[in-house]
């Protein structure tokens, strides 16, 4: 018998949620989002996930699209969309960690000397989602209208990831909910089509991915900085590694560390501007190219 199932028969409660730390954690999740019904289950998911994802990163783990780093994302993505559900405004996530160390007592007190981590973790991961939830949300409701059947077509599903950055996993949980299935076979067809056309499209004849070649990995530094400075590792124009690029030049730029997040699972590359003492680039994206983290820049402007 679980820990919470002995707590709701010492409690005489008939549910794990009905139990004193669930209860707390509900009502604060009311009290952030705005909530009224506190019998809601969009509730009662977003209650059990901060406790996991608060003590997930508290361990070590970040999010990522990676192993444990992928299924933190996903957790953190599904809290934030039952949310959005609840009709949360703005974030709230992070919110939650504090009430959450109250609950758990001297149980939570490594989570407490790291609440500020994992605040800014949690926060950090939700303003990125957030730019493409709604959007995507909107988007994929105006599909399912018009479906006829019980699956969403996979080429659709691949749309909603490739041109809005709606991540297929939470495409499958919406879907998942209303009794439709998604067509994953039809979806990794598509992103395979969508890789051919691209190496087809870059002239090269070979994946992007392998004419990148630097020492070291860029440093991911966004969650706990916007701005940073940063060393210039190594200079790509068309492909081929350059030692400078000129005035209104096209290039992809590698450094040593970056608040820039990456392109990855369904999420676009973030855009921002790298500064010099008498230049700018305007950042136009950010990808993972391999292990390296690579700043795709649009236009050297000389200042």
């Amino acid at each position: 018998m679980g820990l919470e199932r002995i707590a709701a028969v010492l409690q005489h409660v008939n549910s794990n949620y009905d139990i004193d730390l669930f209860r707390t954690l509900i009502q604060a999740v009311a009290k952030v989002t705005g909530a009224t019904d506190l019998s809601n289950k969009s509730l009662r998911v977003i209650a059990d996930h901060i406790r996991s994802c608060a003590f997930l990163i508290a361990d070590g783990v970040m999010p990522s699209n990676e192993n444990r780093g992928y299924v933190l994302r996903r957790i953190i993505r599904r809290a934030v969309r039952h949310g959005n559900m609840l009709g949360a405004k703005e974030t709230f996530f992070y919110k939650l960690v504090g009430p959450l160390i109250d609950v758990m007592g001297s149980a939570g007190e490594d989570l407490k000397r790291q609440q500020a981590q994992v605040e800014q973790v949690l926060k950090t991961e939700e303003e990125q989602f957030a730019r493409t939830l709604e959007r995507g949300l909107a988007l994929l409701d105006e599909e399912l209208a018009k479906l006829s059947g019980d699956t969403l077509d996979g080429e659709t599903a691949f749309r909603l990831y490739d041109t809005y950055g709606f991540p297929v996993d939470l495409t499958a949980d919406v879907c998942r909910e209303r009794n439709i299935k998604v067509d994953e076979a039809g979806f990794e067809a598509a992103m395979e089509e969508q890789r051919r056309r691209a190496r087809e499209a870059s002239g090269f004849g070979a994946d992007y991915n392998a004419m990148i070649r630097v020492d070291s990995a860029s440093e991911f530094k966004g969650y706990d900085h916007l701005e940073l400075n940063g060393k210039v590792t190594a200079l790509f124009v068309d492909g081929k590694a350059v030692d400078a690029i000129n005035a209104g030049q096209e290039a992809v730029v590698v450094l040593d560390q970056t608040p820039f997040y990456a392109e990855s699972g369904g999420q676009v590359g973030d855009k921002g501007e790298l500064k010099g003492t008498n230049f700018s680039f305007a950042v136009e994206d950010t990808q993972k190219y391999g292990r390296r983290l690579v700043t795709s820049v649009n236009l050297l402007r000389v200042l």
